[in-house]
Formats: C-alpha cells, structure tokens, sequence
C-alpha cells in the first residue's frame, strides 16, 4: 500500500503523463501533418514539370516535324521542279518539227491558194476566148470543108474578091492565134490540176502527221505541266502572291513591275530566313534558302542572233516592231498563225506569270533571266503554270482553234523598257 507522500508524486507523475497526452499532441499533430503537405506539393511540382518538359519536348517535335515537312516540300518542289525542266528539255526537238510541219502545211496552203486562183482564171480565159471563137466557127468550119463553094457562093468583083481574101487570111491568122493561146490555157490547166491535185495530196498528209506529232506536243507539255502543279503546290504561297500581284495589275508594264517587286520581296524574306537560320546554326536550312534566293536570279538571259530568225510559232509577221499603229509604234511583234498551231518558248527560262490578262487573252510571262523577260499573248490555251522551268523551243500553249483571231503578240522586255525582239529569235 502506498505512503500518501507519494500521492502527490504519483499525482504529477500522473498529470505529467496526462499533460504529456493532452498538451503534445498539438506539436506532434502538426509535424505529422506537414510532411504529407509538402509530398503533396512536391508530387505536384513534379508533375507540372514533368508536364512542361513533355510539353517543351512535343513543341519541339512539333518544329522539327514542320521544318521536316518544309523541307520535304521544298525538296519535293525541287524535285517536281527539275522533273519539269528535264521534260520541258525532251520537248524541244518534237515542238521544232511541229513547227516546220506546220509551216510547210503554211506554205502549202497557200501554194494550192494560188494554184486554184490561177487555175479559176485560166477556166475563166478559155472560156472568154470559146466566146470570142464561136461566131466565126460555121464560117471556119465551111471554109475548110467546102472552100471553092463558099468563096463562089457570093460573086464579086475581082478587087472585092481579092480584099476579101486578103481579110480572110487576116481573120484566119489572128483566130489561129487565138486558138494557140486557148491551147497553151488548156495546157496550163491541165498542168495545174496535175500539180493542184498532188499538192492537196500532200497536204492531206502534212495535215496528218501535223495532227499525230500536236498530240505527241501535247501529251508531252501535258506531263511537263502535271510535274509544275506538283511543284507549285509545294510552293504555293510564292507562286500565288506572284500570280495575284499580275493579275492586280492595270498595264503591262505595272505587270512586269509588281513580278519584278514580288520577285525582290522573296528574295529578301529567303535571305533573311537564311540568315536566321545560321544564327540558329542550322546550315542545312540556311544554305536551303540561299539556293532557293539564288535561284530567283538564274537564267541565261537572251542571246543575240542577228535578226530575221525563226518566230515562236508557224506563220508570218502581221506587224513588226516599231511599225506604226492607231496606238503608236509597235511594242512588240504581231504574227499571223493558222488556228492551232504550237506556240514555242522564245528562250529558256522560268515562267512568271500563265494565264489571262486584261485585253491580251491568255497571257505568258517568261523570265529568261538578266532581267530579260518575254510576254507572249493572244494563245487560245496554255500548256505551262506559273514557276514552271522551261527549255527554248518548249511549248506554251497552242492558238485558238478557229475564227478570227488578232495574232500572236511578242514582246522583248528588259526590266521596264520594251526592246525589239527579232535580233534575239
């Protein structure tokens, strides 16, 4: 049994443990309750972060896929681009024969044009000279049947006689004159209708094999044309903001001056991407984009050959450069072509601009480069696209089919100033 003096011990001893109980668990609780909110928060923080690395590391992926896919574009471009020129090159030879078929079938046409004029005069003179004949014809044929009997069928005086005769004779002679010219026509004619015949022969052919090898053109420009829009699509925004700047245009001249400033704003914006991209230390990128600023500077410009040379298509001159007009001295050159024929790239290059323009009709800009850039308007349709890289001799497109039509208009620019074309044909 316990002292009582111990009571008071056993008290605080006991009030100790209960002050132990009560009064500790406040501290305790909250050190127990930090370490869970801070693991919570610090789960949180990791998972923000882990989330902002995952998201940093899709941006990335994202970049590199878009720059992946640019450049996959631009090389798809290129690619598109080069299969174009390789095409555009293989067509040379097939549009320079096109082009003599048509105009030997040209100047064939006008061959027979004139054989079935002359042959029309010639059936036209016979038949003059059959009029002037026929009255003296009875007297002629009695005459040489029964000469004795005609000539005493009316008696005269000797005197009379004697000039009668003597106009008889006159008579006969200038008949048998105008007989031998009626044969000579009567020759000519049949000579005519000979040669007229073979060459409407000929023709036929011409007309067949000028049909087979517009085929041939066409389905090779068809290909070259497929390849470009392949291209284009890859570059579209260049080549629309080209296309539109033209077609914006109120003149020819402010044409070639919005190409000419769209031109210069690719340019600058492909040099400064390059630039943009070596601070970024991404070669490959940068000297992407100084190729393809380069390239808008490629050409071989044009050569001078004289003058008098061979025409973008199969025909004649209708006006020359610097003949007068209602509007003043020709700009360009104007060629009559038949409905049809191939209209061929007057120099290697790229194409500007493809399409219709204002009063030209459809329309192509041709840069040759050297700030050298053909228009060539009036085509009845086009066979090239904006951007297109084309060989010389390649084929643009093809005249209206029939009809009245103004022509084919040439015209040499070199940058703003209009240049006669014909020492570079």
């Amino acid at each position: 049994m316990l002292s009582r003096r111990w009571l008071p011990v056993v008290a605080f001893g006991t009030l100790a443990l209960v002050s132990n109980a009560t009064a500790r668990p406040t501290p305790h609780a909250r050190g127990h309750t930090r370490p869970v909110s801070t693991r919570a928060a610090l789960e949180k923080a990791r998972a923000a972060h882990e989330d902002l690395v995952k998201r940093q590391s899709d941006q990335r992926a994202a970049l590199q896929a878009r720059q992946a896919a640019r450049d996959q574009a631009a090389a798809t471009a290129q690619a598109a681009a080069a299969r174009a020129a390789a095409l555009s090159q293989q067509s040379v030879a097939a549009n320079a024969e096109l082009q003599q078929t048509e105009q030997d079938t040209t100047d064939l046409s006008d061959r027979i044009t004139a054989l079935q004029t002359e042959n029309t005069t010639l059936q036209t003179q016979i038949a003059q000279d059959a009029a002037a004949l026929s009255p003296f014809l009875p007297l002629v044929e009695r005459l040489s049947l029964y000469p004795a009997d005609t000539l005493l069928a009316a008696p005269v005086d000797p005197k009379r006689a004697i000039s009668g005769l003597m106009l008889m004779r006159g008579l006969s002679l200038s008949l048998e004159a105008r007989a031998e010219t009626m044969r000579a026509r009567q020759h000519r004619l049949e000579d005519v209708r000979t040669v007229l015949q073979a060459q409407n022969q000929r023709l036929e052919a011409l007309t067949i094999r000028q049909t087979q090898q517009r085929d041939a053109v066409a389905e090779q420009a068809r290909s070259a044309l497929a390849a470009q829009k392949e291209s284009n699509r890859a570059a579209r925004a260049a080549s629309n903001a080209l296309q539109e700047a033209t077609r914006r245009a109120a003149t020819l001249q402010d044409a070639i001056a919005h190409i000419e400033s769209a031109e210069s704003s690719l340019q600058a914006s492909l040099e400064k991407e390059a630039a943009q991209a070596a601070r970024e230390h991404q070669q490959s990128r940068a000297q992407a984009a100084h190729d393809r600023a380069a390239a808008l500077d490629a050409g071989p410009g044009v050569e001078a050959h004289g003058s008098g040379g061979t025409g973008p298509v199969a025909g004649s001159v209708r006006t020359a450069w610097g003949q007068s007009t209602e509007s003043g001295p020709a700009s360009g050159i104007t060629y009559a072509a038949a409905p049809g024929a191939n209209v061929r790239a007057p120099c290697a290059g790229r194409v500007d601009f493809a399409g219709s323009f204002r009063s030209y009709g459809q329309m192509v800009i041709l840069d040759c480069g050297k700030h050298y850039r053909f228009v060539i308007a009036g085509l009845g349709s086009l066979a090239v696209a904006s951007g297109q890289s084309l060989a010389k001799g390649a084929s643009l497109g093809a005249m209206p089919g029939g009809g009245d039509h103004p022509g084919l208009f040439l015209q040499l620019r070199h940058g703003q100033n209009a240049v006669d074309p014909a020492p570079f044909l």
